[in-house]
């Protein structure tokens, strides 16, 4: 682990103060809507703060939103912001958690934001295409795992990269998370009921048992909130009971509307998968 530089800390004026605070701020925030744990922000922005010469932080990091307090000798600004669209981007998280720990020696508010502005902007590190393909890789090889044949392999496949397509196109449109789980997992639970009745003919003919459940409940695997869970988790572990509580409740909400999207489709279509 890098140490952080150390700062031979001074006064620093109100629109310094307030400079720091505000690009702290903002690292902040990218850390919480790209999927960090409360706790992990926190400890992040105050390493930040420091090497920038604050003398002391005091943060309250929830999952949507941050107050903290800056200090220096007899400056003290305080800023509140709100955070409005949460996802999950580990890349993006590794980058910002890894600039917060080999900052250069007393740095200023505009080259870590210019910085920022970099982390922000990038794209993601594949292609959209890769990601389904891959999405649909991995969910089709979890049919396997929980009895499934190739066929369910195929039709879970199928689901699950059409689940993400969705999920990218609704992003894209900045509709949030509640909506785009519910239509990816119609579309996900409607495309491999297609697909796996299709593919029916081909296990009479050949023989093998098709089970339309396996590859209707594999499709929706990655929309399973893994992240919001390890986070809840994590907070209530380092007693930030709001934090983890609220993230908990995120993720159940999340399950449920996986449940609406795939009982939508399963109601209208007559199939059943218990």
């Amino acid at each position: 682990m890098s140490q952080t530089p150390s700062v031979s800390l001074r006064q620093l004026s109100h629109h310094e103060l307030a400079h720091i605070l505000r690009v702290t701020m903002r690292f902040g925030l990218l850390m919480l809507r790209n999927g960090a744990s409360s706790y992990r922000t926190e400890h992040a922005m105050l390493r930040m703060a420091e090497v920038m010469g604050v003398e002391r932080l005091e943060a309250y990091v929830t999952p949507t939103g941050i107050i903290a307090s800056a200090y220096s000798g007899m400056e003290h600004r305080t800023q509140i912001m709100r955070l409005y669209a949460l996802a999950v981007d580990m890349t993006k998280i590794s980058l910002l958690e890894r600039l917060s720990r080999n900052m250069p020696e007393n740095p200023t508010p505009e080259l870590v934001s210019a910085r920022l502005d970099e982390i922000e902007t990038m794209k993601h590190q594949y292609p959209r295409w890769q990601i389904a393909l891959a999405v649909g890789l991995a969910c089709g090889s979890f049919s396997i795992l929980i009895g499934g044949g190739p066929l369910e392999f195929t039709a879970a496949a199928f689901g699950a990269a059409v689940a993400q397509t969705v999920r990218f196109t609704m992003h894209h449109y900045r509709f949030t998370a509640l909506p785009t789980t519910i239509l990816a997992a119609a579309g996900a639970t409607l495309t491999s009921e297609v697909l796996i009745t299709l593919l029916e003919v081909i296990g009479r003919s050949t023989g093998l048992e098709v089970r339309p459940a396996y590859a209707v409940i594999a499709s929706v695997l990655v929309l399973v909130p893994g992240v919001p869970l390890v986070t809840a988790v994590l907070d209530l572990t380092y007693f930030d009971l709001v934090s983890g509580i609220v993230r908990g409740i995120y993720a159940v909400m999340l399950f449920g509307a996986i449940g609406i999207g795939m009982l939508s489709v399963l109601v209208w279509t007559g199939l059943r998968i218990i």
